[in-house]
């Protein structure tokens, strides 16, 4: 079962609905998708209360921070799980990033979005003095006015390696959230983004 991760500390960066349209493209595609729900919100889960069977998506409320730990329980019922982490640095967190294969970090082309990675840039470093391997990059989401150059270099100021991938702001991604379907395109977005060469 291959785990990617959405996480940002800062709400409104897109992460539930990018967990959310990740799910539903990947299960478009056949496979057996869990959608992870590490978010108190629940916002992923009430989704899934509406629109989950409809588009063969599985999803279920993690509260406690054991997603580590939950890989080796559903890896043999799903080929994917794709988890909504948490706007807030927690144990929660913490989790997320020691049991993911991968983890992206929604960022909006803006200051603010950028300067909340302070948080988490420090608990990489910690994690990594722990021996942790992460696998982690920053995704341009919700991109009207494409990212500047002082941007992308206070990003990787931070120590963060920033995706090729960038995802338009277009109103797809919103209409997944009121059970519409994705249009191929942002299918085939999605499907590039999870066969993005990782070093």
């Amino acid at each position: 079962m291959q785990t990617v991760a959405f996480i940002h500390q800062k709400g409104g960066t897109g992460k539930t609905t990018l967990a959310i349209a990740t799910a539903v493209a990947l299960a478009s595609q056949g496979a057996r998708v869990l959608l992870l729900d590490a978010d108190v919100q629940g916002t992923a889960s009430e989704w899934a209360s509406h629109w989950g069977e409809r588009f063969r998506v599985v999803a279920r409320s993690q509260i406690q921070p054991i997603v580590h730990d939950q890989v080796a329980r559903f890896a043999p019922m799903f080929e994917w799980m794709v988890v909504d982490g948490p706007p807030t640095l927690s144990d929660m967190t913490t989790s997320i990033l020691r049991g993911a294969d991968r983890v992206f970090v929604p960022v909006r082309p803006s200051f603010p979005d950028i300067w909340a990675l302070e948080g988490l840039a420090a608990l990489c470093t910690t994690l990594r003095t722990t021996g942790a391997n992460l696998a982690m990059r920053v995704l341009w989401n919700q991109v009207v006015e494409w990212p500047t150059s002082a941007m992308r270099a206070a990003v990787e100021s931070k120590g963060f390696t920033i995706s090729p991938a960038v995802i338009r702001w277009e109103a797809v991604w919103s209409n997944v959230m009121e059970g519409r379907s994705l249009p191929t395109s942002a299918i085939d977005c999605l499907m590039q983004l999870m066969k993005e060469p990782w070093e």
